[in-house]
């Protein structure tokens, strides 16, 4: 790695450590809404024991990569130490019995770092507000993504929680595009591509509502010309059991009819790393063989950075 700079501090009983000379391995992993990012890593050393709760901060050719907690640390007879950190949302992973009212996406993120004392960055004002309901038992991580699920389904807009570098924050994937194509002759040296009807992918939308006193109806939009079709019918059912708007509904229906009729295509890349690319992360893929040239949106990403870096996407096409 030369001419590249590694810097990995550790802050153990309130004295800080720069260990990137000990390391022998060390990678990074980020999933779309699914849980904290972590950062595992090795070193050898028969001096220093990085414990538990220690601060863990990476950067990589002087970018801020992670910043968290060491949450466990695993000792070889060859005094090897493997050491396995969270970023800050790994204590959002409590339950609790959450009142949603008036809420939108971003007013329960904003609740969570206050109950949780967490430091706040950029938070995007999702905008749509979410249906009142009492969240029993569940975590505040699928609460909130419950919200941005709630969003999605019925703006079509996507968002995604994560924390950079210790800060946690709600973007919109529009404001997460990156200039950069990866592909052929571009970074990237191998790929497994699927594309499929057979998950998440329907052509008809029905919603059943349930009015008071037995007053029931039905929305239903579909592609009969085209999609169903070629396809067949698939159909998306949900039923409201609970007094709703009914321009929202029919905007629902469409929203999510524009959402799931289109082919689901997956697509796994094998590249020679990119710092900029996270969870959320899109980018354009330039692939001759599939003849595929389309904007991607980052699932999840796990970047080695020794002895060189590399990374391993799951992406699907936005």
């Amino acid at each position: 790695m030369r001419g590249i700079k590694v810097e990995l501090l550790v802050n153990v009983n309130d004295k800080m450590y720069e260990i990137s000379e000990l390391v022998t391995s060390i990678s990074y992993t980020d999933k779309l809404n699914d849980g904290c990012s972590k950062l595992e890593f090795s070193y050898i050393d028969d001096k220093l024991t990085i414990e538990n709760g220690s601060s863990v901060r990476f950067k990589y050719d002087n970018k801020n990569i992670f910043s968290g907690i060491a949450f466990s640390h695993r000792h070889t007879k060859d005094k090897e130490i493997a050491v396995t950190s969270y970023d800050q949302l790994r204590y959002c992973k409590a339950k609790d019995e959450i009142v949603v009212l008036k809420d939108t996406a971003t007013t329960l993120t904003k609740r969570m770092c206050n109950y949780f004392g967490l430091r706040a960055g950029t938070l995007t004002d999702t905008k749509y507000v979410l249906a009142t309901g009492v969240q029993d038992g569940k975590t505040w991580l699928d609460i909130v993504y419950d919200g941005i699920s709630e969003t999605l389904m019925n703006t079509g807009k996507k968002f995604c929680l994560r924390d950079e570098f210790g800060a946690i924050s709600l973007r919109n994937l529009e404001d997460l595009k990156l200039n950069l194509i990866l592909g052929d002759d571009s970074l990237c040296y191998d790929f497994n591509y699927e594309k499929s009807i057979d998950d998440e992918f329907y052509n008809r939308i029905k919603i059943y509502v349930k009015g008071d006193k037995g007053k029931n109806g039905q929305f239903i939009v579909e592609d009969s010309n085209s999609s169903i079709k070629k396809y067949g019918l698939l159909q998306y059912f949900e039923s409201l059991d609970k007094e709703v708007n009914i321009s929202q509904v029919k905007a629902k229906a469409k929203a999510l009819l524009g959402l799931y009729n289109q082919e689901v295509e997956s697509l796994s890349l094998e590249c020679l790393g990119d710092t900029s690319v996270r969870a959320g992360s899109t980018f354009y893929v330039l692939i001759e063989g599939i003849e595929l040239f389309k904007p991607l949106f980052v699932k999840s990403v796990t970047h080695k950075f020794l002895p060189n870096h590399t990374m391993s996407l799951e992406v699907a096409i936005s």
